[in-house]
């Protein structure tokens, strides 16, 4: 038996996501997310208005995410391949033992402003687009400028980015093809040419950080493939923040390597359905608040998984 830990990206972070964890052991990481961030994560996480900040709500989901890890590790429970959802493959490398959880939060913190920097400077959207395929996805796309695909999250669901014209434009292809094309609720067009400003931010705070070979391997959203090395682990995060999320192949990978339990760790559930859809036959557990952890850790007990 074989178990993956996936990690959630900033669009699921609700304001509050921590309250359920009161005053549970596992919130003492949050001690080190504020040393690397510099402020206050608990105040972040209860923010309404921080799901609309990039920079905010980046470090405030790795923050949950972490909480949620930092029990399953108290737990016992390891996992034997990692992966992350655009900002989750950072809370992965972490994960992994390929950063500290203070490097990790200066990286991402580090992230979160320069990629709200580039929303600012070149407005931009996103839109999923549910019912076709990617080929029919790459069709569209190919035909309106300044479009691209961002995610290949899951069989009928690919979502484009772009500048507003540009999605905008898409939604009505979209429904000509026989598919939809549901507008987002996101500061700037992710994974597009846009965020190219953030790059080297985020090339050079990696270079200040020690970045370890991973204990585990991490399968990059950016290739699906694994990532077992400090400098290919820096160079796939990089190559995250332009390169679509192939998601899907990325799951498909984990099936591949034989893994038969995959723990979402964090909250949304989002990775859990998507995995539902496209990699039934993995076990599929979530980990987003204390009674999740002991309803998973008891299962995972169960078939020996925890060690």
């Amino acid at each position: 038996m074989t178990t993956a830990f996936v990690f959630p990206g900033q669009g699921s972070h609700r304001a509050g996501v921590l309250t359920a964890w009161k005053e549970h052991p596992a919130l003492a990481v949050l001690e080190e997310v504020g040393e690397g961030l510099g402020r206050d994560v608990r105040a972040l996480s209860d923010d309404p208005g921080t799901g609309g900040r990039t920079a905010d709500a980046q470090p405030a989901i790795m923050a949950a995410s972490l909480v949620a890890w930092r029990g399953l590790s108290d737990a016992g429970v390891r996992p034997d391949v990692v992966a992350g959802h655009s900002l989750g493959e950072y809370t992965a490398a972490i994960a992994a033992g390929a950063f500290s959880v203070v490097d990790g939060t200066r990286v991402v913190a580090e992230r979160g402003r320069a990629m709200g920097e580039a929303c600012a400077a070149s407005p931009g959207t996103m839109a999923a687009v549910v019912k076709l395929n990617p080929d029919a996805v790459e069709v569209l796309v190919d035909g309106i400028d300044g479009l691209v695909v961002a995610n290949d999250n899951a069989p009928g669901q690919v979502v484009v980015a772009g500048d507003p014209q540009a999605v905008a434009a898409v939604r009505a292809r979209a429904k000509d093809a026989g598919g939809r094309a549901l507008p987002l609720d996101v500061e700037g067009a992710f994974h597009s040419p846009a965020m190219a400003p953030a790059v080297d931010a985020v090339r050079a705070v990696l270079a200040d950080v020690a970045v370890e070979d991973p204990e585990v391997p991490l399968v990059s959203g950016a290739t699906a493939r694994e990532v077992e090395r400090a400098d290919p682990l820096g160079d796939a995060l990089v190559a995250g923040i332009l390169s679509p999320v192939r998601w899907r192949e990325v799951q498909l990978r984990l099936a591949e390597r034989g893994v038969t339990h995959l723990v979402e760790v964090g909250p949304g559930g989002v990775l859990a359905g998507l995995a539902k859809r496209t990699v039934p036959d993995i076990e599929v557990h979530s980990v987003a608040t204390p009674d999740d952890l002991e309803a998973v850790v008891d299962v995972l007990a169960e078939v020996a998984t925890v060690r």
